[in-house]
């Protein structure tokens, strides 16, 4: 189902049952409208960006608004806006779109009220794009993004039945905003989804006064009946729920019930509403620590646990609190923050940050060697020790060069662990390019520190 549909046919069951819910009220406000004036603090979310981003920007917005009541509680209000919407880009590829987009903006808001002076708002909102101009440019046109566009919005609204409002929401795109004409149309699914906040005043205009219904009407006058007992059991007919069967007050006339129909009746049956065992007093099997395995099968009746542990905890075996079945190391004790297994930094003191390269080639340097021994002791210590080895460089270059370099990084440091007799499956390596840095790329200091390698546990048996 397209964005589009999905959201209509979210406001129109929003709708209906606040209209069924409205039918209940015995009273509701009336129909009020104003105008609004609101600022639009919106960017574009993208994703698979390949290098395009997006700072906030800010817009403004103006229109009207109409609240139609459903209950005492809820309201409905449809609005209609005019938007001029900023995106800024943030260090975006030449001929990147930064600048400005107006919308014809038609939130389909639900409000309700919480406490007296605040509201909570929510609904569907369709933007029609009207035109679009780049940052610096006075030429206005119509292409590279869609003229239809859903998203959804939420918040809060201050001081609801005042003259002045205030209100604040969040607004979601669904809609990916490119069209077929846009540049990006064709690189790799990237999408433009607007997000933002809106903040404004609303200002009623006109208001028309709540209905009250008219009082009901009084009672129509008793009707006097001779009782009539036809069990005798001193309960009249009118009030005897068994009238052919004697039976006790508390009981609406009839006998002492027994509504799990276990064989024990609700006096005498502790739990009267759930079939159970005599020796139990009417109550099913116990089960002590509310784990779903009953204590007559449970080995460990007081301790939550699991059937497939036959009620017991899941174990851990190495008692390094971390449960058997998140441990990579079970039967290792090792750290909680690394999977359960030794971690290089505390027990080895190994410090990847000073696994260093020559800027633009794979090759260690002297010092770097040095840390990789500690790496070499733990695998020598832990025989079944199988790591995951990532490759970074700094941001100099392009990725093109940078991925297959880090990668080349990774591989140079397998293969120093390689020459030191550590079997070759149990380093697996990866590049990640200039992503992730730990220092300022600024800096020589800091890109040096860039260049680097990272341990991670694959597996420990």
């Amino acid at each position: 189902m397209k964005p589009q549909k999905l959201v209509l046919l979210l406001a129109a069951l929003c709708a209906f049952g606040a209209y069924t819910y409205a039918q209940k009220a015995k009273t509701k406000p009336g129909i009020s409208a104003g105008i609004l004036g609101a600022g639009n603090f919106t960017k574009f979310r993208v994703t698979n960006p390949q290098g395009r981003d997006y700072k906030t920007g800010v817009g403004y917005a103006g229109g009207v608004w109409l609240n139609i009541p459903l209950s005492q509680k809820w309201s409905f209000e449809p609005q209609g806006q005019w938007s001029v919407l900023k995106y800024v880009g943030n260090h975006n590829p030449l001929g990147q779109f930064d600048g400005t987009i107006q919308y014809q903006s038609v939130p389909l808001l639900f409000k309700y009220e919480a406490l007296k002076n605040m509201s909570f708002i929510f609904g569907p909102q369709i933007d029609f794009a009207n035109k679009l101009k780049n940052e610096g440019s006075t030429v206005y046109f119509k292409s590279q993004y869609i003229s239809i566009s859903t998203a959804i919005s939420a918040g809060v609204e201050l001081f609801p039945h005042s003259l002045v409002q205030v209100y604040g929401r969040y607004i979601y795109g669904i809609s990916d905003l490119k069209n077929a004409t846009n540049p990006n149309a064709n690189k790799g699914n990237i999408g433009f989804y607007n997000n933002g906040f809106q903040l404004g005043l609303k200002v009623k205009l006109y208001e028309k006064k709540a209905v009250v219904p008219p009082p009901p009407p009084p009672p129509p006058a008793p009707v006097v009946v001779v009782p009539k007992d036809t069990d005798g059991d001193g309960i009249i007919d009118d009030n005897d729920k068994c009238p052919t069967v004697k039976g006790l007050a508390k009981y609406q006339g009839c006998p002492i019930p027994d509504t799990d129909k276990d064989g024990i009746n609700d006096e005498q049956d502790k739990c009267p509403t759930v079939a159970g065992l005599v020796k139990y007093q009417g109550c099913p099997i116990p089960d002590t620590d509310k784990d779903g395995v009953n204590d007559e099968e449970d080995k460990c009746p007081t301790v939550a646990g699991l059937a497939r542990y036959q009620g017991c905890p899941i174990p851990d075996t190495d008692g390094d609190g971390v449960n058997d079945e998140e441990d990579k190391c079970p039967t290792i004790k090792g750290a909680a923050d690394n999977n359960g297994c030794p971690e290089l930094k505390k027990q080895y003191n190994f410090d990847n940050k000073k696994v260093l390269f020559i800027t633009g080639s794979a090759v260690l340097t002297k010092s770097s060697k040095v840390e990789l021994n500690k790496v070499l002791k733990a695998l020598n210590e832990y025989p079944s020790l199988k790591l995951y080895v990532d490759g970074y460089t700094d941001n100099t270059g392009s990725d093109k060069i940078n991925k297959p370099l880090s990668l080349k990084r990774a591989n140079s440091v397998k293969a120093y662990l390689f020459s030191k007799k550590i079997a070759a499956d149990r380093l697996l390596t990866d590049g990640h390019g200039s992503e992730s840095p730990i220092a300022d790329n600024k800096t020589a200091k800091g890109r040096a520190e860039n260049r680097r390698v990272e341990f991670r546990v694959r597996e420990m048996n």
